[in-house]
């Protein structure tokens, strides 16, 4: 019986001794890579991101001395009624907005603006026909800014050469449209009545 005892007991030993050995070589030998380092390089210089958080990326915005482009750029015509009388002077009132999302530089002086009146798509009367000028006023937008500029028609039709007055226009309905450069806006309808 004292015998078994011993066996028993090296055999217990053994087992524990056996255990930890299977341990200690498993763990050595595994063969399984440590995860590559984010912030180390084989250089040792820190390495680059390579999907750098968009929070943290500057946006550099143009510089305002940049010009708008045609795309960042709305223009609108409006009068300041919808009827007038035959002979009236309506106030034509040309808007010239920066759409884009940054300050630009635009042209928007009377060289680069016009205003023109049509009837059934014939032209009728523009604000470059006699009185064009080859001013030019840079101005920087901030992105939304808006200006605007007005002036009154006096309800007479363009004439070729200007060197004469032009006749009235006439009742019926007419369409005005302005233009900052090569950006064109929507065309405004408004009439003109008889006074009778």
């Amino acid at each position: 019986m004292y015998w078994w005892r011993r066996v028993a007991l090296v055999l217990v030993v053994l087992t524990v001794l056996a255990g930890l050995w299977w341990l200690v070589a498993g763990r050595s030998s595994s063969g399984v890579a440590a995860p590559p380092s984010a912030t180390s390089s084989p250089s040792g210089a820190p390495a680059a991101s390579a999907t750098p958080d968009a929070s943290t990326t500057p946006v550099s915005a143009p510089d305002p001395k940049n010009l708008c482009p045609d795309t960042s750029i709305g223009v609108s015509a409006t009068t300041d009624s919808s009827t007038y009388p035959v002979g009236a002077s309506p106030r034509l009132t040309l808007t010239i907005q920066n759409i884009g999302s940054f300050a630009c530089t635009r042209d928007i002086g009377p060289k680069a603006n016009s205003l023109s009146i049509t009837s059934g798509g014939y032209p009728v009367w523009s604000s470059d026909a006699c009185n064009a000028s080859n001013t030019s006023k840079l101005s920087v937008l901030e992105a939304g800014e808006k200006v605007a500029s007005s002036i009154t028609w006096d309800s007479r039709l363009s004439t070729k050469g200007c060197n004469k007055q032009g006749a009235i226009a006439k009742a019926g309905s007419y369409d005005l449209t302005g233009s900052n450069d090569l950006v064109q806006s929507d065309k405004t309808p408004f009439a003109l009545t008889s006074k009778n």
